[in-house]
């Protein structure tokens, strides 16, 4: 009874533990929290993002938006 106890525990311990995973996988962005803008080097407003390659940069103003997309190696070392 007790191997039967254990084993019913650690199967729901794992589907659990999977599902964490799972879910930690399935996020889409990941978010960065620059304090400084990678186009001008400003104070970042939570406001104004950029998504490059899954993670989410902030940015100081929706300006440096499109230099960023456009050319974002030059602002980027992902």
């Amino acid at each position: 009874m007790k191997l039967k106890t254990a084993l019913v525990v650690s199967g729901i311990l794992v589907v659990v533990i999977g599902l964490i995973l799972m879910r930690s996988m399935n996020q889409k962005n990941i978010q960065m929290n620059n304090q400084k803008c990678p186009v001008s080097g400003k104070s970042v407003n939570k406001g104004h993002t950029y998504v490059h390659n899954g993670k989410e940069y902030n940015l100081c103003s929706e300006e440096c938006k499109q230099p960023l997309s456009e050319h974002p190696e030059k602002y980027l070392s992902d």
